[in-house]
């Protein structure tokens, strides 16, 4: 036995050495690559926050923002913000998480002349900054983002960051303009690897961040957007819903929404604030509808009702007041439909879409920046624009109808632009509501004794960065005047 255990040992070693030369080789996993590449880190650096985003409006902004009602957990529309903690901490994390991996990506998109990435990341990471900067003002930029080599980063202040965002944007559009390789090692999840998309996304989310910051007279934002859309073969922008800015969830595991999976959604209701906009001049007679309404929500279930109108949900107050809508909301109160539940492919987490950029178009033409085409134009395509990203009929005289008709004012382009935004980029509603104060938004009773009546502005920092960062927190706490929910922007 002794023998031949030698025997064994002898034999093991032989067919080791004879397999040196290729043992490297053999060993490599195809799937786990060794090195981190642009084209591996991109699809995480897209994907990673699309759900801690998502949910952040639909638990946050689509709430404050008066789309929604959470009946039996009504919290954060009544300004109860430390109730949301852990979905503001998932934002934070996995943004920064994508920055970090994209600062990565780009170095070596760099080092190996790799144009589209460095666009693509540069442009990404501005959408992240600014994402931050919208939910926390002064937030880590110039030291941030590098992984455990500095867990304790300064902050940057607002007015400090989102000129860097526009910079990184403008720089991307440059940098696509002259690649001629494309996206080469793959990964592009969000455009399927069309550089022009990638071009087209950058310079509207540039006319996003301009329009937001056109009070600030420093970044001169009219003449910036006049150059833009004066000039669309240097800066080329989103002209149609197949061309925006939208990560396309599948439907299919793990490739889905969070809000998808979720199989009941008793308990939440449209505000009354979104059935009195969208239910007509007449809230009796349905033929004025608009049509969106019908797709969001239902009508109250008891059958006495359900030929009656839509009934909404009070925003901003108690979980017994909104509970005992109309006696019983589970009953008398309408409901939001099962179709994103239904269909989980349905739902997309929009980056930017094209009735928002026909919608700021809208405002720079009202404001007299641009001249190509009339603000009606771009409002009226805004609406269509949206119709048809849900797949919903336009009724024929939809667009002449009194409560939709252009009218002028800049109270209409923004109720527009609201129903617009509702399960496509809410987030971005809340920035254009701190910036305008529309459309009209009324706190509820409870909300009110919250803020003396006040919209928030922002969410908490991060507990764990109060711990971990507590020297550079509270220098940032005290610098927009206390960590608090109603601190100013620096475009406000």
């Amino acid at each position: 036995m002794k023998n031949f255990k030698l025997y064994i040992t002898f034999v093991v070693v032989l067919l080791m050495g004879a397999c040196t030369d290729d043992f490297e080789e053999i060993n490599i996993d195809p799937n786990s690559p060794s090195e981190a590449t642009s084209g591996n880190l991109l699809p995480s650096i897209i994907f990673g926050p699309a759900n801690p985003h998502l949910n952040v409006q639909l638990n946050l902004t689509n709430q404050i923002m008066q789309y929604k009602v959470y009946r039996n957990e009504n919290k954060l529309d009544a300004y109860d913000f430390a109730a949301g903690s852990s979905d503001f901490s998932a934002f934070w994390a996995a943004t920064y998480k994508a920055m970090n991996d994209n600062n990565l990506s780009i170095a070596y998109a760099e080092a190996n002349g790799l144009d589209a990435y460095i666009g693509a990341g540069k442009t990404l990471n501005a959408f992240y900054l600014a994402s931050l900067t919208e939910m926390w003002i002064d937030v880590p930029f110039s030291e941030a983002a590098q992984g455990i080599a500095d867990v304790q980063p300064a902050y940057d202040k607002q007015e400090a960051v989102y000129p860097q965002v526009l910079t990184l944007l403008e720089e991307a559009n440059q940098i696509l303009a002259g690649d001629t390789q494309g996206f080469v090692l793959g990964g592009d999840v969000l455009h399927g690897g069309d550089v022009m998309k990638w071009r087209k996304m950058a310079n509207s989310l540039r006319l996003r961040y301009l329009l937001r910051l056109s009070k600030q007279g420093s970044i001169n934002a009219a003449s910036q957007i006049n150059a833009i859309v004066s000039d669309p073969t240097t800066f080329p922008i989103i002209e149609n819903n197949s061309e925006a800015g939208i990560y396309d969830f599948t439907g299919v595991a793990p490739n889905t929404s969070d809000f998808s999976l979720r199989t009941a959604l008793g308990g939440l209701s449209p505000s009354i604030r979104f059935v009195n906009s969208l239910d007509g001049v007449d809230p009796t007679d349905d033929a004025d509808d608009d049509p969106r309404l019908a797709f969001f929500a239902d009508k109250p279930i008891d059958p006495s009702a359900t030929d009656g109108p839509y009934v909404g949900v009070m925003s901003g107050t108690t979980r017994e007041v909104a509970q005992g809508t109309g006696g019983n909301a589970e009953l008398f109160a309408s409901q939001f439909t099962v179709r994103f539940q239904d269909d989980r492919g349905l739902l997309d987490w929009v980056i930017i879409s094209y009735p928002e950029v026909q919608f700021i178009l809208a405002e720079a033409a009202m404001q007299g920046w641009i001249s190509n085409t009339t603000t009606q134009a771009y409002y009226e395509k805004g609406i269509t624009g949206n119709l048809d990203y849900w797949g919903i009929a336009m009724p024929a005289d939809f667009l002449s109808r009194g409560d939709v008709a252009w009218d002028g004012s800049m109270e209409r382009l923004m109720e527009q632009k609201w129903i617009a935004m509702f399960f496509n980029n809410t987030l971005e509603m809340w920035g254009t509501h701190k910036r305008t104060g529309l459309p009209n938004l009324v706190p509820g009773p409870f909300a009110t004794s919250v803020t003396n009546g006040l919209v928030p502005t922002r969410v908490f920092y991060p507990s764990l960065e109060q711990s971990v960062n507590s020297s550079n927190y509270q220098a940032a706490a005290s610098s927009i005047g206390g960590d608090n929910i109603l601190a100013k922007h620096w475009y406000q």
